[in-house]
């Protein structure tokens, strides 16, 4: 039996075409009894093969509206939470957690940069001034795989506390650290470049599907990410 149960994703807005390919990627690859839970607010579609659709009103606010989502969603078992801009390339399952366990990727060498004067992190987030980003959000949060929904509880509430600009950007990557460097939790590490590697282009994409050791999930970053997903994915998620 898998140890992986679940598999849950945040989703707002009408066009759902994105959602629908992580999904559509998940029942090609993974064991048909998983359970892909689709969190939402009201006016958000369902997404086709979604087995759960739970809605609710959410914070205007994307960071806090995804942390709302996730710290309702009661769940005792390992569930693994991933950002919809992903696409499941290969079978895989998952490890059993230990209790306060939560599962992480770290950021990888090719997506870490310094914050310097010219970008929008060092106007907007003084805290972040003159520091590499893998010091002020190592972990993706694209990738979380827990057993309880007492993480999300504990970033949301440390969120809504902090300055507003944390609620419309990197609110949740930075409160995840918090968290896991808290004493709290046992953080497990799992491989980026498996769990969670980052994608540009479609030769990127074409290249890892042609290897032999194709990562399990890959993530779509950059800016025709979302054009590049649907290319890729239209023709990926056919049976």
């Amino acid at each position: 039996m898998p140890v992986l149960k679940r598999i849950v994703f945040f989703w707002v807005g009408q066009d759902i075409s994105i959602p629908a390919l992580l999904v559509r990627s998940i029942r090609r690859h993974l064991d048909p009894g998983i359970e892909v839970v689709q969190s939402s607010d009201r006016n958000t579609p369902q997404v086709p093969g979604a087995s759960r659709f739970k809605t609710m009103n959410l914070t205007p606010s994307i960071m806090v509206a995804r942390l709302e989502a996730y710290a309702s969603l009661a769940i005792d078992e390992p569930t693994l939470y991933l950002d919809a801009d992903m696409l499941v390339m290969r079978s895989f399952d998952l490890p059993e957690l230990q209790p306060n366990e939560v599962g992480v990727t770290l950021r990888l060498e090719q997506d870490d940069r310094l914050i310097h004067e010219q970008t929008s992190e060092w106007r907007n987030f003084p805290e972040f001034r003159g520091k590499m980003l893998s010091e002020v959000m190592p972990y993706i949060y694209a990738f979380v795989y827990a057993g309880s929904e007492v993480l999300f509880m504990r970033q949301l509430v440390a969120l809504r506390k902090a300055a507003r600009r944390f609620h419309a950007w990197y609110g949740d990557q930075v409160s995840l650290k918090k968290e896991l460097e808290g004493g709290r939790f046992t953080v497990r590490n799992f491989d980026g470049s498996i769990y969670n590697r980052t994608l540009a282009t479609r030769m990127e994409y074409q290249e890892l599907a042609a290897s032999a050791d194709a990562p399990c999930i890959v993530h779509f970053k950059g800016p025709h990410a979302k054009e590049t997903m649907i290319e890729v994915g239209s023709t990926f998620g056919q049976a």
